[in-house]
């Protein structure tokens, strides 16, 4: 039987614990601190970016690995026998995807996978993908019916504030500063591998996160209940209880996890924002 193995970016933020259960293998991207070169989760975490940020006034930055990087992981895994199925963040966001399919052209047994998806997103079709391969299946049925699953992937975000996107550049002055001032919380939607502003919601962070966790979940008929993920960066315990309370309330999900963002998430998103994950069920299921 053939061996693989299942890679994502560090941009999946899964925990460990979830890591280690399905044996998915995390690739570290790369993470500036001015001009100190960092790797995402091994020696630059989320509360570094934001005492860097405090410190100097300049947001931490986020850059694409090289070919060669890629390309040493994969000469490692080919030597110990394995054929790989990676998985990397959406290519609307970021040229990772393109670097991994170019590092992968000598390789005939690597698969990358555009997740068309950020943060747990991606996460949620690695763990996908690591149950096809417990099932049997070969890296190449994985990567195909991987990339069938992305349009499943639901995946959502509030915001606290906007100051970490406007200096990321991904937000007007005017848009944060009117949020701000109207104490608008958005509501980030992933849609066709993209971006896009839903719903804003005004008050305080406990109260938004609960009717956006509802309107999010409540009476819909087409979900995938195994697992939900909660992706968080900095919420208040007392804050993410209430979350996962509104998620029971509203959906008997088997599991409801929740999980730290890495630093490429956090670094745009800034402190208090969360996210919900989850997949909608299979046609026919």
């Amino acid at each position: 039987m053939e061996k693989v193995k299942i890679v994502a970016d560090s941009t999946c933020d899964l925990s460990q614990e979830l890591l280690d259960r399905y044996q998915i293998e995390v690739i570290p991207l790369p993470v500036n601190l001015g001009d100190k070169p960092c790797l995402d989760g091994v020696d630059v975490h989320p509360e570094d970016l934001f005492a860097y940020y405090k410190e100097t006034g300049k947001l931490p930055t986020t850059s694409a690995p090289t070919p060669a990087y890629y390309e040493e992981l994969y000469q490692k895994w080919t030597e110990e026998g394995y054929s790989v199925v990676h998985l990397s963040i959406s290519l609307a966001f970021t040229v990772t995807h393109n670097i991994a399919r170019m590092a992968s052209e000598s390789f005939p047994n690597i698969h990358p996978v555009d997740s068309r998806n950020i943060s747990a997103g991606m996460g949620i079709l690695a763990i996908q993908a690591a149950k096809l391969r417990d099932q049997g299946l070969a890296a190449a049925e994985i990567a195909e019916a991987v990339r069938g699953m992305t349009e499943r992937v639901q995946t959502s975000f509030i915001l606290d504030t906007l100051q970490f996107m406007y200096k990321g550049g991904r937000c007007t002055g005017v848009a944060a500063l009117g949020a701000n001032l109207l104490n608008l919380k958005p509501c980030i939607e992933v849609r066709d591998g993209s971006m896009e502003v839903g719903k804003k919601y005004r008050g305080k962070l406990g109260t938004v996160l609960e009717q956006y966790t509802e309107a999010r979940l409540k009476d819909k008929n087409d979900i995938d209940l195994e697992q939900i993920l909660i992706a968080q960066c900095g919420v208040d315990r007392e804050i993410l209880d209430r979350v996962v309370n509104k998620i029971k309330e509203c959906q008997p999900f088997k599991e409801v996890l929740v999980l730290d963002t890495g630093c490429s998430v956090s670094v745009h998103c800034g402190p208090n924002t969360l996210g919900l994950i989850y997949m909608t069920a299979q046609a026919g299921a």
